[in-house]
């Protein structure tokens, strides 16, 4: 996991700098990309993956950066609450 933490938040900064610059401009780049900690989860049932769907989605509002979920575009919250395109196919498993 610290591998790909490493390597992933390597490669999303990059990206961030390079095609997101409004953005980039909005954070301070020198804070962890990353928790430092992390732990597993386990999703064992529809209601838990519901609960920690919501929670992802709500945390662009939380950190003020849109005022609904939906608005980020970054987010699978405009399928979910819209059944809107968020350009990946998105199919429920449960």
């Amino acid at each position: 996991m610290q591998q790909w933490k490493l390597l992933s938040s390597f490669e999303i900064r990059r990206f961030v700098r390079d095609k997101l610059t409004q953005y980039a401009d909005a954070i301070d780049g020198d804070q962890p990309f990353w928790q430092a900690k992390y732990y597993a989860f386990n999703l064992y049932s529809e209601e838990k993956v519901r609960e920690k769907l919501i929670y992802m989605h709500e945390n662009p509002v939380r950190a003020g950066l849109v005022r609904k979920a939906c608005d980020w575009p970054f987010s699978s919250a405009r399928w979910y609450e819209q059944r809107r395109s968020v350009g990946v196919p998105i199919q429920w498993i449960g």
